[in-house]
């Protein structure tokens, strides 16, 4: 009896040292920095141009078509970009007024800045190229369900990147309002953007 007696209060111990040890945990300094991290709200993000910050949220109030490539990309980023630039300059003045068109590369390792501004605006004057760190654009992309994969390869790049080709239509509280295919045609482009452009 009396070695049950303390096998129950050896458990008894370990029990309340496993409760206290927990709530230290749960209430120390490096758990709440980790949360203050990861806080960032889903309708936003922060990116960067030339080294300046650029958050979704400094385009409320207008309308945001967004693409995750890279200026490397041989085929299916000016594929994409170039269809997103026809149906752009279809619309009026007055309704591309209203929408910011955005490239994020996801090869932040060859996409400077200057390059990347220059890359974009080749397709229309009004789009910008932004791109971050690796953490940064990891959690843009899976705000949309992008994904992307560097690809090792034995061309003069060194190296390719893999990656989702949907075009995404942000509204003018930052919300995802739309994704577009990479099949998606002009048309439905338009006729997107245009009915967004009404609420």
């Amino acid at each position: 009896m009396k070695n049950r007696n303390l096998i129950y209060l050896a458990l008894a111990a370990a029990l309340a040292l496993g409760i206290f040890t927990a709530k230290q945990f749960l209430t120390s300094p490096t758990v709440e920095a980790a949360s203050t991290m990861t806080a960032t709200p889903k309708n936003d993000f922060t990116l960067t141009q030339n080294n300046q910050a650029v958050h979704l949220k400094d385009f409320r109030g207008k309308l945001v078509l967004l693409y995750f490539g890279y200026a490397s990309c041989p085929d299916v980023c000016p594929t994409s970009l170039a269809l997103l630039s026809s149906a752009l300059k279809e619309l009026t003045p007055e309704e591309t007024a209203q929408i910011q068109p955005i490239f994020i590369s996801v090869d932040p390792e060859r996409d400077n800045g200057t390059k990347l501004m220059e890359y974009a605006r080749y397709f229309f004057p009004s789009f910008i190229g932004i791109t971050g760190t690796e953490q940064e654009i990891q959690r843009a992309a899976m705000q949309y369900g992008a994904f992307y994969s560097k690809v090792n390869s034995n061309s003069a790049m060194g190296y390719t990147v893999d990656h989702s080709s949907n075009s995404y239509l942000i509204d003018k509280e930052g919300q995802l309002l739309s994704t577009f295919k990479h099949d998606v045609t002009k048309a439905e482009i338009i006729a997107g953007i245009r009915a967004a452009l009404k609420n």
